[in-house]
């Protein structure tokens, strides 16, 4: 199977984004900082008789609301423009035993046995190559059966990947 794919920085910031605030911690610090804006809210329009808030949780609402997305931002930036796989169109051909990718300036093999794992999204697959490295796919960039035979392929080769752990024992 063959693939030709282009991920854009929004493509990819808002991606990043998602799985950045999928993750529990990050969610319990964006309903920390909701309590928080509404504890401030409901004092300032005198509602239930709140305790007034004082520096800390305004210093802790702006480093929750406003800092920790900056500097999610600015990784994201740093990291999008500082890689040529995600900024270039990639050729990739996906074989039985392995993922060939081909970029304007690179080209790399990956054995599907070497593959951490395998993932979709609403509107991605991510080949995990470790817990933090991974080939995105966007399925915009496919048609209706190319995201068919994608997920055969996927599913195939995770099949593969498992098999392969067992018998090594990892």
């Amino acid at each position: 199977m063959k693939l030709k794919t282009n991920v854009t920085f929004k493509q990819y910031l808002q991606l990043m984004f998602k799985l950045t605030y999928q993750k529990i911690m990050f969610r319990i610090l964006v309903g920390i900082a909701a309590l928080l804006f509404l504890w401030i809210i409901f004092y300032q329009l005198d509602l239930f008789g709140l305790p007034q808030p004082i520096i800390y949780q305004y210093i802790t609402l702006g480093l929750i609301g406003l800092v920790q997305p900056a500097i999610v931002f600015s990784t994201v930036h740093r990291n999008y423009y500082s890689s040529n796989q995600l900024r270039k169109t990639l050729e990739m051909e996906l074989t039985e035993d392995r993922i060939k990718i081909h970029g304007e300036t690179f080209y790399m093999e990956i054995l599907w046995k070497q593959i951490h794992r395998f993932s979709e999204l609403t509107r991605w697959f991510m080949i995990y190559q470790n817990n933090l490295s991974a080939i995105i796919i966007p399925k915009r960039s496919l048609t209706t059966d190319q995201i068919h035979e994608l997920r055969i392929v996927l599913a195939e080769a995770e099949e593969n990947c498992t098999k392969y752990r067992r018998e090594v024992g990892v």
